[in-house]
């Protein structure tokens, strides 16, 4: 029989942290599963590590050349066996009920392609954020989702790769963009937004159901910043997402990238993009010109502080 869920772990060099992911999917309450873990090129010591946790539902995959996360995954997706696949990275990890809560959702959905996200723990060196703050409404494009704010704290539309789920069909029908060494998660967002059977869905727990390491100092393509790689992106991106997502984008994402490389050419540059070609929100702009006022770890505390309090609000 078919596993109910496939589950494609990417990886290469990192034994040390793969381990901890392919446990976290092993340890799922949903047992009839499969999980496919794809070394991006020989690894001999990862392939020895992963060789020795006995257990039948692990399947190994050594591509013979390392070509970076988006063509691993698609490889893994070219394996799967189940109708639904989940994506995890090798350096994050899943609570145990993770892959049983986004089944739940995706079986009951009244749309033909979910795309089912869920709240995950996001891990820094300040402490523990639960992401994201909001569930997306009904009708709500998965680009407005993503790149527009309602609140001026960050952690609104966040989806890591490690907490997508949706149809194996649909990760064969939109394969993640090879060519792109950052931002293939959201490109295929982007992308299978298009299509009219897909909607974003989120598990009804309010629970953490995942843990998503986001320290400055760890390797990921996250913490790499390169402002005008996202611009472009964004540019070649613009016929896919509405005008307002577009501004969000450029707003939010983009300049908080370029404060970070200390690049002041790009205050100009994307607040007269945003205008010309976008739509941005008072939110937006808002966080736009904070992000350029203020340094890093006041807007921080800030954000910390604005959070708290509206949590004590809605306690009250």
């Amino acid at each position: 029989m078919s596993p109910r869920v496939s589950v494609i772990i990417t990886t290469c060099a990192r034994p040390h942290l793969v381990g901890r992911a392919v446990s976290s999917a092993l340890a799922q309450s949903l047992r009839d599963i499969e999980v496919i873990v794809v070394l991006d090129g020989p690894d001999p010591v990862t392939l020895a590590t992963l060789q020795s946790m006995n257990d039948a539902r692990l399947r190994l995959h050594v591509r013979e050349i390392g070509r970076g996360q988006p063509a691993a995954i698609n490889s893994g997706v070219q394996l799967a066996q189940s109708t639904w696949t989940a994506l995890l990275d090798d350096d994050d990890e899943w609570m145990p009920e993770k892959l049983e809560a986004q089944l739940r959702i995706a079986q009951s959905s009244a749309c033909s392609s979910p795309v089912v996200g869920c709240r995950f723990l996001a891990r820094s060196d300040s402490g523990d954020a639960l992401w994201p703050l909001r569930s997306p409404e009904r009708d709500e494009r998965i680009c407005e989702y993503l790149f527009c704010r309602s609140k001026l704290t960050f952690g609104e539309g966040v989806l890591p790769t490690s907490v997508l789920f949706a149809r194996t069909e649909l990760f064969r029908r939109f394969p993640m963009a090879e060519e792109l060494r950052k931002h293939c998660d959201l490109d295929w967002l982007v992308r299978v937004d298009q299509h009219p059977g897909v909607r974003l869905e989120m598990t009804a727990e309010r629970a953490p159901l995942a843990i998503w390491q986001n320290q400055p100092g760890r390797h990921r393509l996250s913490n790499v910043h390169d402002w005008r790689f996202s611009y472009q992106w964004m540019v070649r991106s613009r016929q896919m997402v509405t005008p307002r997502a577009y501004a969000g984008f450029l707003l939010t994402w983009v300049s908080f990238s370029a404060r970070s490389q200390r690049d002041f050419s790009a205050i100009a540059i994307l607040l007269k993009d945003a205008f010309r070609n976008g739509r941005p929100g008072a939110l937006e702009l808002a966080v736009y010109a904070a992000v350029w006022c203020f340094p890093l770890d006041f807007r921080a505390r800030l954000s910390r502080l604005i959070t708290r309090l509206g949590k004590s609000g809605d306690s009250r």
